[in-house]
């Protein structure tokens, strides 16, 4: 799938009258227009891709097309299971901005209200899932995939989120006390207010946890960041 997306997306970025000279008409237009085409066409090559590879995953049908599933608790064939995170996995892998904004609505996999308190997690893909108000304390999710996850209002207490690719994720406004970001990316993760309640951060390690200085900036406007979390992230200016 990933090299018909590469193969097709070279086609549409390099047009065949790139061979020929321009006429004097094609050759007043703006490269722009050009440019254009071309991005819409390889988005849509994308979105094609993406949607045929959704009709070989695990219980399809869960998905109607074009419209976002319901929350897997209301779904007694899939219910809150450590199996239901498999649903679409390849997909939201792979296109996981798509599934976030919107774009790949029957991919979205919601966890709304689900506890998988004390499960292990290792290796699961949850990118681009929403996880809000969703009990994870005790969670081992080590080495997991979970960029541009919504995890907002949940709770993460002594979870284990070692070498987890947590790119954007949200968790404002989650209990994150005593979880153990250890070695994971948290490039343009959030931990900022969810309902009016601040992200809980207190106790949480963030001992070698990957961030730029604007992200920890943004972290530590946090009230709940200790002594310990400031030293962890280099400090607040």
């Amino acid at each position: 799938m990933t090299r018909t997306i590469a193969v097709a997306a070279a086609a549409v970025s390099s047009p065949r009258a790139r061979a020929t000279p321009p006429s004097s008409s094609s050759a007043s237009r703006p490269r722009q227009v050009r440019s254009d085409a071309a991005t819409r066409a390889a988005q849509r090559v994308i979105a094609v891709c993406a949607s045929l590879a959704l009709t070989s995953q695990p219980l399809a049908a869960h998905a109607q097309p074009g419209s976002k599933p319901i929350p897997v608790i209301d779904d007694p064939e899939v219910g809150c299971t450590v199996k239901a995170l498999d649903l679409f996995s390849d997909v939201r892998a792979k296109f996981s901005m798509e599934v976030a904004s919107g774009a790949l609505p029957e991919a979205v996999l919601n966890l709304s209200r689900c506890d998988y308190s004390g499960k292990d997690l290792k290796g699961k893909v949850l990118s681009g899932v929403v996880g809000d108000d969703v009990n994870f304390d005790g969670v081992d999710f080590t080495g997991a995939e979970m960029s541009r996850a919504s995890m907002r209002g949940s709770s993460f207490k002594n979870a284990v989120l070692n070498s987890v690719n947590a790119y954007e994720v949200r968790f404002d406004g989650s209990d994150m006390r005593g979880a153990d970001f250890t070695n994971t990316l948290l490039s343009s993760a959030s931990f900022g207010k969810y309902n009016g309640v601040w992200a809980n951060v207190e106790g949480a390690q963030f001992e070698g946890a990957l961030l730029s200085s604007s992200d920890a900036q943004r972290l530590c406007q946090n009230p709940t960041l200790d002594i310990d979390g400031l030293i962890a992230i280099g400090g607040c200016k």
